[in-house]
């Protein structure tokens, strides 16, 4: 097992964010996982209404732990989220406005889409790196009615495979 703590973020709509959130939790080689969801409390179409204050850090419509606000104690940080109009949701912005301790942090992007995911994982990991993180992989979960879990085992053995490399 490795020694590292690790941080599973992420943001789901339909479930189906939570479920790769969750395998990955479950196959991740690490000793220390801890695996976090953010919750929106109003309908998912206001997003598109609160879209602006979310990306600049108004949180107030969701639910979260607060320990997820500092990241200086976690080595390893996944987001995932689904797509939402071929973007990240404006969640993972404003989730990035509030986190501190994010420079020099390695990060891990995923996200569930059913048909064109676009370049959302070049727009989380360009989002990430503006405040001094660095994506170490990224992967996009694509399936129409559900996205096959061999896909997600894979992915997380390679991680493993690459954490090991690391340490």
């Amino acid at each position: 097992m490795l020694e590292m703590k690790v941080l599973i973020l992420y943001f789901s709509m339909t479930g189906r964010t939570k479920r790769i959130a969750e395998s990955i939790a479950e196959g991740l080689s690490s000793t220390d996982v801890h695996i976090e969801r953010i919750e929106y409390t109003k309908k998912v179409r206001d997003l598109l209404n609160e879209k602006e204050d979310i990306k600049k850090g108004d949180l107030s419509n969701f639910i979260y732990a607060e320990n997820i606000k500092d990241l200086e104690s976690y080595d390893l940080i996944f987001f995932g989220t689904p797509t939402y109009g071929a973007q990240p949701p404006a969640v993972f912005e404003g989730y990035l406005e509030i986190a501190k301790n994010i420079n020099g942090k390695s990060f891990v992007v995923f996200n569930t889409c059913r048909f064109i995911a676009g370049t959302i994982l070049e727009r989380m990991q360009a989002e990430i790196e503006k405040k001094g993180g660095r994506v170490v992989n990224k992967r996009i979960f694509k399936g129409f009615f559900r996205i096959k879990m061999t896909k997600v085992k894979n992915f997380v053995e390679e991680l493993n495979q690459q954490l090991v490399k690391r340490n």
